[in-house]
């Protein structure tokens, strides 16, 4: 296979419902690959909501840091390169098939699903390369993830909230029990949630961790009307950093990457003004032309975070309408409660992905715990011509329920301005 596209397609076919959950498999193929251990320091990073921002973040300031830096995430928005970066820069789509042919060459008669090649691509190229550190962004749950397969230094679990219960377990307690299987023995681990799961709590004395939890080890202050916030890190090299500006991204995730930073380098010359700007995320609460909000929260937890975004930036009394496209497993119900009554009208769409829950099914969920009118499209791009139509033009878009959303969204409105 010569290109990338060929690859993809081929590594996507493959069913993960018929493969044997576990990471012996990935394991097996990693060590055969990879014969000595990592000289790289290696930060995995797990949680529901926010673990792209603390990733990010904390690649930013290890990059101001003079650290050769490689970060792995998912998932992608535009192109699958983004997942594995080298110093903030996707690696080249030559780079990706040279590691999938030679994962394809290594692993025999063994199965290995989209994620797994994904996570031995990026362990193998930032092991070619010689960085000094791995920021690892656990991909669904944590025990099983492939990514769980590295001797990180260090794990942050940003929070523990309901989401793909149909893998992790029906309550916080169970998703806890899984997202927990990330710590390592006597490894530190950074807790960005001030009541976590008693499981997670009974994962980390069982295994010695030194915790560092927010609101009592490090904690942040946000002053709305300034749009700032302060970060303080406690103990006896105290920290703190005041007035920072406030972005669209989440101050709770920002604060675990740079307490991780201190955790791991305990000092070092960063410019923390330079890695925020440095850290920008498409698609969370970005505002395109003056119009379109998008964001690829697909979870109760993250569309609350939406909300109180749209609650800090726009005038009470804006007109507003949504863009809706999720995938099947998901709880449309409990998903878009913090949205309710913010909504004047609701426009649903089915993502062109297998998974996508047909939008007229949509519809029918949004209709029945909510008041305001629903239009059901045939596509992502007909959804936001005809909301861009219909809503006022001092009105604003919101496009947000999956990250397949926002990538079809993203073609479709960059033309779309408002006409005075």
């Amino acid at each position: 296979m010569n290109s990338l596209e060929s690859w993809l397609d081929r590594i996507q076919a493959v069913d993960p419902n018929e493969i044997e959950p576990g990471l012996e498999r990935i394991r097996t193929i990693y060590e055969s690959l990879v014969k000595d251990k990592l000289s790289s320091k290696i930060v995995v990073i797990g949680g529901t909501n926010g673990k792209g921002t603390a990733a990010e973040f904390l690649s930013q300031i290890l990059i101001s840091n003079s650290k050769n830096v490689g970060t792995f995430t998912s998932p992608h928005l535009f192109s699958f390169n983004e997942r594995i970066k080298v110093n903030g820069i996707p690696v080249s789509e030559e780079l990706i098939i040279e590691s999938f042919s030679l994962i394809e060459e290594f692993r025999g008669e063994v199965k290995l699903t989209y994620f797994d090649f994904s996570t031995l691509a990026a362990l193998l190229i930032f092991n070619k390369l010689n960085v000094d550190f791995m920021v690892l962004e656990i991909g669904l749950g944590g025990r099983l993830d492939p990514v769980n397969i590295t001797d990180s230094d260090l794990a942050i679990l940003t929070n523990v909230e309901l989401d793909h219960q149909e893998w992790l377990g029906n309550d916080r307690e169970a998703i806890g029990k899984e997202k927990s299987g990330i710590f390592k023995f006597q490894k530190p681990v950074i807790l960005g949630q001030k009541n976590p799961p008693l499981t997670v709590i009974e994962a980390t004395k069982k295994l010695q961790n030194r915790v560092l939890n927010i609101g009592k080890d490090f904690t942040y202050t946000l002053n709305i009307p300034d749009q700032t916030w302060s970060y303080f890190f406690k103990g006896r090299n105290a920290v703190s950093y005041e007035n920072l500006p406030l972005q669209n991204l989440s101050v709770a995730s920002l604060s675990c990457a740079l307490t991780s930073f201190f955790v791991l380098e305990e000092k070092g010359n960063f410019d923390l003004s330079c890695a925020l700007k440095s850290t920008n995320l498409r698609g969370r609460c970005e505002l395109i032309n003056e119009r379109f909000l998008l964001d690829v929260s697909h979870n109760e937890s993250s569309v609350s975070f939406l909300s109180t975004f749209i609650d800090r930036n726009f005038a009470v009394g804006t007109k507003i309408s949504a863009v809706l496209g999720v995938m099947a497993d998901k709880n449309v119900k409990d998903m878009i409660a913090p949205l309710i009554g913010k909504i004047n009208k609701w426009y649903t769409a089915s993502p062109n992905i297998k998974r996508s829950m047909i939008s007229e099914d949509v519809s029918s969920l949004v209709s029945s715990i909510q008041e305001a009118p629903v239009k059901t499209s045939n596509s992502v791009e007909e959804a936001c011509l005809i909301a861009h139509q219909e809503t006022p033009s001092n009105g604003i878009i919101i496009i947000f329920g999956s990250f397949y959303t926002v990538a079809e969204a993203f073609p479709s409105i960059k033309h779309l301005k408002l006409v005075s």
